[in-house]
């Protein structure tokens, strides 16, 4: 026993040691500073001397980690006026999600996924908590998406709109940011399937359905539209990707057979 023992210390002093970037380093302590109160969102950074004793860096060790961290947006820097921490991060996590899409880290069925367990949710908080100024802006939305029957593109951005209302009805922060994270990276994907919307008609009617139900204060019946919607959104998004797969292995298996073509070209005997 002790001899197994031993052989997994061994094994755990031979364990390499990962060492942090300065950027991740400078990051970590920026990290701290907030949260002791020192530093707080939106806060001006120190200048570059005190800053960099305060993180015991030095100052071109500094200006490389802060380049790195503006870069990624947790920083902002001003010129002419110094560098500060982001009082907002979503729309830099907004961007990881659109990378994550591009390098397929991420699907676009499992953000919808997702949307089908938050939105309809939101929907039932709205319908308990929205106000007046709130039931306004959605009658709003649906003003602009009805004058969009004949202007797809005005159409889908007051749909947006009218979902947006919705979340802000539901007076939850943490739905509300996640939700915009997820509509700004899902965008290339609403274009896409845009064409596939048979009836706009009948896309109106089914967000005014949704709108009615909030207006009457009926949770459950407002979730379970909402939950409707989302089941279109999802036979569209498949429609699309269905027809991206398609497309994609044409183009795989055409090279092929322009290249078989070609080689038959050489090999055809001189008359």
């Amino acid at each position: 026993m002790a001899e197994k023992i031993n052989r997994n210390v061994a094994v755990a002093e031979f364990r390499p040691v990962r060492r942090e970037t300065i950027m991740e380093m400078v990051a970590g302590r920026i990290e701290a500073l907030v949260r002791s109160g020192e530093l707080r969102s939106g806060s001006r950074l120190p200048p570059e001397p005190k800053l960099a004793a305060m993180l015991h860096v030095s100052r071109g060790s500094l200006r490389e980690a802060l380049k790195g961290l503006v870069f990624l947006g947790l920083v902002k820097a001003r010129p002419g006026d110094g560098t500060y921490i982001q009082p907002s991060l979503s729309g830099v996590i907004s961007r990881h999600f659109k990378w994550m899409l591009l390098l397929q880290e991420l699907k676009y069925l499992e953000l919808l996924e997702l949307r089908q367990i938050l939105e309809p949710a939101a929907a039932a908080l709205a319908a308990r908590r929205a106000t007046k100024d709130d039931i306004e802006k959605m009658q709003e939305a649906l003003a602009g998406m009805r004058s969009g029957f004949h202007n797809p593109e005005r159409f889908m951005v007051n749909e947006i709109a009218f979902h947006e209302c919705i979340l802000q009805a539901a007076k939850n922060v943490a739905i509300l940011t996640t939700m915009r994270m997820m509509y700004d990276a899902m965008a290339e994907g609403r274009r896409r399937v845009l064409p596939l919307v048979d009836d706009l008609k009948r896309n109106f009617d089914r967000h005014e359905r949704i709108f009615n139900l909030i207006q009457k204060r009926d949770a459950q019946g407002a979730r379970l539209e909402v939950l409707e919607d989302l089941r279109y959104a999802e036979a569209l998004l498949r429609r699309d990707l269905e027809s991206q797969d398609r497309l994609r292995q044409e183009l795989e298996h055409t090279p092929k057979k322009s290249k078989q073509a070609r080689v038959r070209r050489r090999r055809k005997p001189r008359r």
